[in-house]
């Protein structure tokens, strides 16, 4: 987790930035591996977004809004992807779409079930982007269940139908662990996505940072 903090700082990104610039880099690499070009290739991401200010903390209920975004795999570097995807971020954050997704998020309390239902699948149908990747923030101190010590937290995305991975981190103590699951049938070489987070870390803090 520190080594993703100490990314985060000198990019001035966040670490859900960060997550998805290691995510951008390792499917360019998985892509590029299977033959495929990525000039002008983006892929879409929906991504969680927590939406609680600093005063809504530790309140009861749901405070998050899905989001679409672009994963520029056609970038050859991993610091480019990062400023990439950490501009791409800000933009969505002040866009239209999470209005959207705010609304939809409002009419929870009140709007009828069918209008919902209709205002939810338009917004987050699956043919709209190709992978989850969630981000959860856990406890930065150790967990302890019958005086056992939780060592670590392995997460799990579902993946919707149609969809050929999704990719699942969480937070935990000082450490952050990824999950990948993806339909063997379609991602049957899934480790070659999760050496290239690693090897896409290594990277980024090998290299100087570029101005932000």
């Amino acid at each position: 987790f520190a080594e993703l903090r100490a990314v985060k700082q000198r990019y001035g990104a966040t670490i859900n930035d960060v997550v998805l610039a290691l995510a951008t880099s390792a499917l360019r690499r998985w892509l590029r591996a299977r033959g495929v070009r990525t000039e002008g290739l983006e892929l879409r991401a929906l991504v969680p977004v927590n939406l609680r200010s600093d005063e809504e903390r530790g309140l009861l209920g749901n405070r998050v809004a899905l989001l679409r975004t672009a994963l520029p795999v056609y970038a050859d570097e991993p610091e480019q992807q990062l400023l990439l995807v950490r501009d791409e971020m800000r933009e969505v954050k002040r866009s239209r779409q999470l209005m959207a997704a705010q609304t939809i998020i409002g009419m929870s309390g009140f709007a009828p079930p069918t209008i919902l239902a209709q205002a939810s699948r338009l917004h987050f149908s699956t043919r709209l982007f190709n992978l989850i990747i969630t981000n959860v923030p856990g406890p930065q101190i150790p967990l302890y269940l019958l005086g056992r010590r939780l060592e670590t937290i392995a997460p799990v995305a579902f993946l919707p139908s149609g969809h050929a991975v999704s990719i699942a981190v969480f937070s935990y103590h000082g450490l952050i662990s990824f999950g990948l699951i993806g339909d063997y049938d379609r991602m049957y070489d899934l480790e070659l996505v999760a050496d290239g987070l690693e090897e896409s870390l290594a990277e980024l803090q090998r290299v100087p940072a570029l101005a932000p």
